[in-house]
């Protein structure tokens, strides 16, 4: 009776066969969800009378703070741009890489400006959780709330205790609990909101509807106040929109 023997010898050769072979059908699989996602963002742009860019290159350069200017291979992609309720917003998929040496990340982030019309101080908040803490404190001081359930969920740090005493209202409080996934900044003449990941257009909506429902709620006078005492010749620059 005859015995077949596998020559071990070529179990190198057939492991990184089946390593390229993985590696061409990942990269196909992924190819196919891009180009998805690509299309259904258009047809949702097509559809609410959005414009849609496939590149967004210089808007990874037009916003400092985190998470802008980490990393290498800095790159926005996936640009929603309209206007809701007046306000004309740009929609983003904003990703880096990092690496130590050994292996490489990419990280990939969904950021939304929405345009105020008025330049604002540096007002952040952050959730108290992992994504959160991924922000820096960098600038201004630290700023509690006075309301635990909110300053248990989330982290402020302003340059501007006024304005933030002004603009954070028991209303934008309460809304602001209702989504805590998300950290909002107000920089310069936008609002900026930030998720880990890459959004979908029906996402966009729910986003938009948020900011432009927490703008509405701060008082008038804040507005007037800022419209009347800032401007580009204060250092802020323009939000791309």
């Amino acid at each position: 009776m005859s015995q077949h023997f596998f020559p071990f010898a070529l179990l190198p050769v057939v492991f990184f066969v089946g390593m390229i072979a993985l590696g061409i059908t990942l990269a196909v699989v992924g190819a196919r969800r891009r180009r998805r996602r690509t299309e259904a963002l258009q047809a949702y742009a097509h559809a609410r009378g959005f414009a849609f860019h496939l590149d967004g290159s210089g808007l990874e350069d037009r916003f400092t703070g985190d998470p802008f200017g980490r990393g290498r291979r800095r790159r926005a992609q996936q640009v929603l741009e309209g206007t809701v309720q007046g306000r004309p917003f740009i929609a983003f998929d904003y990703s880096y890489v990092t690496s130590n040496g050994k292996n490489s990340t990419t990280h990939h982030f969904s950021v939304v400006s929405v345009h105020l019309g008025a330049f604002v101080p540096l007002l952040q908040v952050r959730p108290q959780n992992a994504f959160g803490r991924f922000f820096s404190d960098a600038f201004g001081t630290d700023f509690r709330i006075g309301y635990p359930p909110f300053d248990d969920a989330f982290h402020v740090s302003t340059n501007s205790p006024e304005f933030t005493a002004d603009v954070m209202t028991q209303q934008v409080c309460d809304t602001l609990l209702a989504t805590r996934q998300r950290a909002w900044r107000f920089d310069g003449d936008s609002l900026l909101l930030f998720r880990a990941g890459q959004h979908e257009g029906g996402e966009i909506d729910a986003v938009l509807s948020q900011a432009v429902h927490v703008l509405g709620l701060v008082p008038e006078r804040v507005w007037a106040r800022a419209r009347g005492e800032a401007g580009p010749t204060d250092g802020v620059t323009d939000a791309p929109v």
